[in-house]
């Protein structure tokens, strides 16, 4: 039997061969798919190309819980010709020393192939956010085409994990080996859902449409997984984070209490268990386009150093996180799944309710002599 901790990262490593970006998801998109049959899980796509797989629950009534991630990453669209090459325009957040000359980039043909080349300047307006693109032979290309930084797909680097698209991958994998472990150990209670979507990078394009149209049952509880930039609280190495909101919104306590319960549950078997709690400010992720449209959500985040591969001095760098943060996540996914019946039992919860006995006579003696 697989190791679940060699299957995580396997999975992650194999997301990581398929370069993408928003609109041009299709070999991340193929590659969950080969895995979901691998482990046995059919899966659907809608009409947007999110691809929604489902293990079945063993309690009708018990509430599902969709687990949300995203395969797109920022990076660029060419769109016309140039006398130097070819004029590209930015999908997503890139850093803005990706507008200089120099920096080595793939285009994406639509076969797998990819082309290397450089980035030759900024083209036109900063709002275009336009660049153009050289390549390092010569070639004609039909627009529109994909291209992204020219960096490492998968890197075991001592304690970290580097990838060009970390964000967010490490969503996805931690997803695809939550439903693996589901499906050879013990059945959830209520129906778990994995959700890969499309087109976050550009307004959380993918979630917003599958949330309006209702894709997942109204009760369903939503957790956002993703990658973000390091805050205090939030540090690398000290375990995933719940995110309690992002710059957008603060989520919800009922949907959160699953993943604390989660994390209460596996500090029992392992004291050692390490979890963060933060307000991810900064910026926004798929919890809020669910929010929006009525859904109970939460998320947790793996703290990530170059974000959107904005290094330290302009560099353009492989994203990378912690490995313990990154199978943690997975650990407390896991947990959450068979926790979701569970989630008014926390400890906080119980405190609350259990009002200690001298406490509340106390309150009564003094009550009733506050009432003459």
């Amino acid at each position: 039997m697989t190791d679940p901790k060699d299957q995580a990262l396997d999975f992650l490593s194999r997301l990581g061969s398929n370069p993408a970006t928003a609109f041009w998801e299709d070999g991340v998109a193929a590659t969950v798919k080969a895995i979901l049959t691998e482990i046995g899980l059919g899966y659907q796509q809608d009409d947007f190309g999110n691809i929604i797989a489902k293990v079945a629950g063993t309690d009708s009534t018990a509430n599902q819980l969709a687990i949300v991630a995203h395969m797109d990453h920022p990076g660029f669209e060419i769109t016309a010709s140039h006398p130097n090459g070819y004029i590209a325009t930015a999908m997503g957040g890139v850093p803005p020393s990706s507008f200089e000359a120099s920096v080595p980039v793939q285009v994406l043909l639509p076969d797998g192939t990819r082309i290397s080349g450089t980035t030759a300047g900024k083209h036109g307006d900063d709002k275009d956010r336009q660049l153009v693109i050289k390549l390092d032979q010569p070639q004609d290309l039909e627009p529109p085409v994909s291209v992204v930084f020219d960096l490492v797909d998968f890197e075991l680097d001592g304690e970290h994990i580097r990838m060009r698209a970390v964000d967010d991958l490490a969503g996805c994998g931690s997803i695809l080996a939550v439903l693996s472990q589901l499906t050879a150990g013990d059945t959830p209670p209520g129906d778990v859902y994995g959700v890969f979507t499309r087109a976050e990078e550009v307004g959380l394009v993918g979630a917003r449409l599958m949330a309006e149209v209702g894709t997942l049952p109204p009760e369903t509880l939503v957790i956002s997984v993703e990658s973000s930039r390091t805050l205090p609280g939030a540090e690398m190495g000290e375990g995933p984070v719940i995110r309690v909101g992002d710059a957008g919104f603060t989520f919800t306590a009922d949907a959160e209490s699953v993943l604390i319960r989660a994390r209460e549950t596996l500090r029992e078997r392992d004291s050692g268990f390490k979890c963060q709690r933060q307000l991810m400010s900064g910026g926004t992720c798929e919890a809020s386009a669910f929010a929006v449209f009525g859904y109970q959500t939460t998320g947790i985040a793996f703290p990530l150093g170059n974000y959107h591969n904005g290094a330290p001095e302009g560099r353009i760098e492989a994203e990378y996180i912690h490995i313990d943060d990154y199978l943690g996540g997975v650990e407390l996914l896991t947990e959450a799944a068979r926790r979701v019946s569970d989630r008014a039992n926390t400890a906080f919860r119980q405190r609350l309710r259990e009002v200690p006995s001298d406490m509340r006579q106390r309150m009564m003696n003094t009550g009733a002599g506050m009432k003459k």
